[in-house]
């Protein structure tokens, strides 16, 4: 019998039926969601369903379908009402309909077909609606909710979860190809929430006989969560890779030029792991090929203590096809940042294999130079340095030579040159230099034509005006290159390089400093005592203090 307050709130008789209750709250959600000036609002019906305790009285195979387009906080609440307290299988069949009507929806939308979405779909004219995404979001929501309810009878686990979360995974590739990258936060946080929910239904219903299917209903739940993250990666924004920078290199973190919260990216993608942790999925196994999901793992958790170079065999074709479809990168960029530099802090004698180091040298340049963001240009300088640091010796320099001079990428060419400098100062205070190419005379044969004249040659010429110079890159690499002159001539005390020779410093005293030094002086002369025009001269004054400290260590070890 229906309580008496209950028939009271809905004008009903005290003898009416469970139907007539049914359908009287029905037709206020109707009157409610269509009507201008409805009897009650969404917020009254919900209230009466609250307080006389209406939840079994809740349609979900008319009701759902009804308050799921209305963009209304307290329809969503009785969504969520109808979620947990409904019947789980018409809940269950309720949302697989509502998926299969939302697939047809997204994919007229990917055909610009919206005026007969609009006709076939009844969308609703009276009331703000909700985007096909939301609904999505919404549809998930239900699903977790009312899946741990059902009780398994005649089927299995797996064989209830299989067809819809095959439906759920088709929706969620169409909507993403519709979502901001807000919106592919929430996908990707909702379906780690319920795969963590079914995934415990699982678990409560196992049983001795059923542990096969049990490891089957995993799979199949992984295998959706990883989907899941290729399908959301586009809003996947995150400052992983600077925060793994400065962790590794403290004194960097002044220099970043963009906040470390990682936004709702980072929420999901923590969401998504905890997802992966519930299941029991730990990323140890290094015997299988290695995906973006591991590139999320190793970003994100604390360095797994494993063998440094089986990690990084295993991990390198995910960080090349990251690398080369720009996806994931912060987190390729992350990875390789924490690997490398335990490499260098833990071996620093041992040398990185050549098919992990080959790759990447001719990867990483392209995005150290050309990519749009300057933080990540940043963070990929600073991978190549570690990378190189860690490399063979004769493969870093012969790809510093490669870099300094046939480099496509001019920005590269003047960044190498200080690549260049850290690597020659860490060569000479090795104890190991006499193995170095950076400390023999090959250095100099090598490195001389490249570093210690301008580009091209005759390039100072004395026609050359100031406005000229400045419109190329050589102020900056010139810069750089007396400064590793003039570092190269300090630190080799015993002239391992050849650099004290007098031919050597003569010859670049003819090709390099004289010619520089002259443009120099006519350059300032030229701009001097003239008002307004300290900009112009202020990018040589950089040259010229450096030309005055190589003048000064030349005369010192002469003397």
């Amino acid at each position: 019998m229906v309580e008496r307050e209950l028939t009271d709130a809905l004008n009903l008789s005290e003898q009416c039926s469970d139907e007539e209750v049914t359908s009287s709250i029905a037709g206020l959600l109707m009157s409610a969601v269509h009507d201008a000036n409805p009897p009650k609002s969404l917020a009254d019906v919900y209230h009466i369903i609250t307080t006389f305790r209406a939840t079994s009285y809740l349609d979900p195979l008319n009701m759902i379908p009804l308050l799921l387009p209305c963009d209304d906080f307290e329809a969503r609440n009785i969504i969520a009402l109808i979620g947990n307290c409904s019947s789980a299988k018409e809940v269950v069949m309720t949302v697989q309909e509502a998926m299969e009507r939302l697939e047809r929806a997204l994919e007229r939308e990917d055909d610009d077909d919206e005026k007969d979405e609009a006709k076939d779909e009844d969308v609703l004219h009276s009331r703000k609606q909700n985007s096909t995404i939301i609904q999505f979001l919404i549809l998930i929501e239900l699903y977790s909710s009312a899946i741990p309810r059902i009780k398994l009878r005649h089927k299995t686990a797996s064989d209830t979860l299989r067809p819809l979360l095959d439906e759920l995974e088709n929706v969620a590739s169409l909507a993403s190809s519709h979502s901001t990258q807000n919106e592919a936060c929430d996908i990707l946080s909702s379906i780690s929430k319920l795969s963590i929910n079914i995934d415990k239904w699982v678990a409560s219903n196992a049983t001795d006989g059923s542990k096969d299917d049990r490891a089957t209903c995993k799979a199949i739940i992984g295998g959706v969560l990883d989907r899941s993250l290729l399908i959301c990666r586009h809003g996947l924004h995150t400052s992983i890779a600077q925060r793994t920078l400065e962790k590794c290199f403290p004194r960097l973190a002044s220099r970043s030029a963009t906040g470390t919260s990682g936004g709702s990216g980072e929420s999901a993608v923590m969401e998504w792991l905890d997802a992966h942790h519930s299941l029991g999925f730990q990323f140890v196994s290094l015997d299988r090929l290695a995906s973006p999901s591991d590139l999320i793992f190793y970003a994100y958790s604390p360095p797994a203590p494993i063998d440094l170079e089986k990690l990084l065999a295993f991990i390198i074709p995910a960080l090349i096809a990251s690398i080369q479809t720009n996806e994931f990168l912060n987190e390729s960029l992350a990875v390789l940042i924490t690997y490398l530099h335990a490499w260098q802090t833990t071996k620093p004698t041992a040398s990185l294999p050549h098919d992990i180091t080959i790759p990447l040298c001719g990867l990483l340049p392209s995005i150290a130079s050309a990519h749009l963001d300057p933080s990540v240009r940043h963070q990929t300088f600073r991978v190549l340095s570690l990378l190189l640091s860690v490399a063979d010796p004769w493969l870093r320099f012969q790809n510093l030579v490669e870099y300094t001079r046939d480099s496509e990428y001019p920005q590269m060419r003047v960044a190498a040159v200080g690549l260049v400098k850290d690597t020659l100062i860490k060569s000479l205070s090795s104890p190991n230099a006499k193995d170095d190419p950076f400390c023999s005379l090959l250095f100099l044969r090598s490195f001389g034509p490249i570093l210690f004249r301008p580009d091209p040659h005759d390039l100072l010429s004395e026609t050359l005006t100031l406005d000229q110079f400045q419109e190329t890159l050589e102020p900056g690499r010139l810069v750089e290159c007396l400064s590793l002159y003039y570092v190269l001539i300090q630190r080799d005390a015993s002239n391992a390089t050849g650099i004290r020779d007098k031919d050597v410093q003569n010859s670049i005293e003819h090709t390099f400093l004289s010619p520089l030094r002259a443009s120099v002086e006519r350059w300032m002369a030229t701009s001097d005592g003239m008002e307004g025009h300290l900009h112009n001269v202020t990018p040589i004054i950089s040259l010229k203090i450096c030309l005055e400290r190589v003048d000064t260590a030349i005369a010192n070890i002469s003397k």
